[in-house]
């Protein structure tokens, strides 16, 4: 095998053991409709959207530059994903449960970096099987994510670790107009606040001699989320597409506009 060869074959299984790895936006999990649900029902439901990371190896901020190998930590090319249960406990009350994953587009390879916990209120029953309902929701949420990249030259080698920890808050306020019994439209205003705590170890020879951190950071975004739903049999297909500004983590921070298409998939049971 050549050194090319070996060289490729060593970034593509790099590239696989770190799929997953960064920290992405979480879905806001709204893009299904509001007002479908019965006292009693199950709802379970999988949503994926093109996502940036919350923090990346820059926000460490330890370095004059990212290391060309960590640049895809920083990108925004990545899903993030969730898988919910929602339980209609009450009339106007629901409580839900979500996996958070998250991944690189290429490869497609979902990871679990965490999850949440939250409850739906029903402010607005529609009056019939067509009209307008209204719920506010509210989630904690915990993602805990580690990004490893060894390297290694001229007989010496060196492994970087970034480790974060987020936590936080999200609440969406979610309007749905059922216009047909096969068709709602979903705008969904939502605000995200999430603590971050990031840090850097280096390590050579299995000894770490050097460490730096960026300490717990907010992180606030504040946007719309907007879908149509689509019912075919037991299943609703809600394509929708989220604009946000939101900062980054640490002080004197530019706010980003983001633009994000998701796709949501559920059914009731």
């Amino acid at each position: 095998m050549s050194r090319s060869t070996a060289a490729r074959l060593g970034c593509r299984l790099l590239l696989l053991a770190c799929a997953g790895c960064a920290l992405p936006v979480v879905t806001a999990g709204t893009f299904l409709p509001a007002g479908d649900l019965q006292k009693g029902d199950l709802h379970a439901s999988v949503s994926f959207e093109a996502s940036r990371v919350l923090a990346g190896p820059s926000d460490v901020r330890d370095r004059p530059s990212t290391p060309p190998e960590a640049q895809r930590w920083e990108v925004s090319t990545w899903f993030g994903s969730d898988a919910s249960l929602r339980w209609q406990a009450l009339r106007s009350l629901s409580l839900e449960v979500q996996l958070k994953l998250t991944n690189p587009i290429i490869p497609f390879q979902p990871n679990l970096v965490g999850g949440a916990l939250g409850a739906r209120l029903r402010l607005r029953e529609r009056s019939g099987p067509e009209g307008i309902a209204v719920e506010l929701a509210a989630r904690v949420v915990g993602v805990s994510v580690q990004e490893r990249l060894d390297r290694s030259a001229n007989g010496r080698s060196q492994t970087d670790i970034w480790n974060y920890r987020a936590g936080g808050l999200e609440v969406p306020l979610v309007v749905s107009w059922r216009i047909h019994p096969l068709f709602a439209a979903t705008a969904a205003p939502f605000a995200r606040l999430y603590y971050i705590r990031a840090w850097h170890n280096v390590e050579q020879s299995s000894l770490v001699v050097s460490q730096a951190a960026l300490q717990w950071s907010p992180v606030l975004s504040v946007g719309m989320g907007l879908s149509g739903a689509l019912t075919l049999g037991p299943v609703e297909i809600a394509p929708g597409l989220a604009v946000e500004l939101a900062t980054r983590p640490g002080p004197n921070e530019p706010t980003h506009f983001l633009f994000e298409p998701g796709l949501s998939l559920g059914t009731r049971f």
